[in-house]
């Protein structure tokens, strides 16, 4: 059997932190919930491949089928009409991501050197970053709505839930951000993780080249960079952590044990690296 991606067991690990009677009226949901995940994840690799041009076309009716038993696992749940509302609300948001991604205007690169244009675009709020992948929050929220359906639906165990995904997903992305950062910038992509790179480059009027490996981009990214990176990183997280606990404070979390502490884990890593990355090359720059 094919090992699961961590998606996969959102809605069962989130189900564990929900009380025993909330757990009894969603207990039937939550293999399809599962699966819906699955369906979902891979659908979103195979687009997303698309957006990086390097998706494969024969790939893209499989990630269309994907993409509708994720939808129809969903709607046939008959959960509450606020639930649809948001469902729509997040779907609806993942593709006006996907369409400034694909629109938004790339770096020009010549001979290995990125030419920094004279304005670049307003830094975004890094809880956007979860726009991208908010969509795998669904399947958990959903269960809340189930064990809610006959009650209001503005408790606020959705809120601190919706909450909880969205610092936690935009953790995760710019984390894969800040290591995609070099690749990014080789393919003309600006992002939060690398537009700090830009942006001391072009103040201090230094040629950026991408290939050799002592360049002054790394140093660049080291030391302007990787401090904004890890300090976001280390605030989402916290806050990712303030909000589950107005759900729950069950020390077996694993919504907790597997999303967060690995990201906190890698900023603590971090810091350690980027001191002896500065340490060595203090006077390159």
């Amino acid at each position: 059997m094919a090992k699961k991606e961590k998606a996969y067991y959102w809605p069962l690990w989130f189900s564990k932190i929900l009380s025993p009677g909330e757990q009894t009226k969603i207990k039937s949901l939550i293999p399809q919930l599962c699966r819906a995940q699955e369906h979902l994840w891979r659908a979103l690799n195979i687009y997303d491949d698309f957006l990086d041009g390097t998706g494969r076309r024969a790939e893209l009716p499989l990630a269309n089928l994907h993409f509708r038993h994720y939808l129809e696992i969903h709607y046939r749940l008959n959960l509450p009409s606020a639930y649809y509302r948001l469902f729509n609300k997040i779907n609806n948001d993942l593709d006006e991501v996907n369409r400034k991604e694909v629109s938004a205007p790339r770096l020009k690169i010549k001979n290995n050197r990125v030419f920094i244009p004279k304005k670049l675009a307003q830094n975004k709020k890094s809880i956007l970053l979860a726009n991208k992948s908010l969509v795998l929050a669904l399947a958990p929220l959903a269960l809340l709505f189930a064990s809610r359906a006959k009650k209001s639906q503005s408790h606020p165990k959705l809120y601190a839930a919706l909450n909880f995904f969205k610092y936690a997903l935009a953790a995760k992305q710019l984390s894969d951000d800040s290591h995609d950062w070099h690749e990014d910038l080789t393919r003309g992509l600006v992002t939060l993780a690398n537009r700090p790179i830009l942006l001391a480059a072009k103040k201090r009027n230094l040629e950026l080249k991408l290939k050799n490996p002592a360049t002054t981009a790394n140093l660049l990214f080291a030391t302007e960079a990787a401090p904004k990176i890890i300090s976001e990183l280390e605030n989402l997280c916290a806050c990712a952590r303030r909000e589950m606990a107005k759900i729950s404070r069950n020390k077996k979390n694993l919504l907790l044990t597997k999303l967060i502490t690995p990201l906190e884990n890698a900023c603590f890593k971090a810091k350690r690296f980027r001191a002896l990355v500065v340490l060595n090359n203090q006077k390159m720059l």
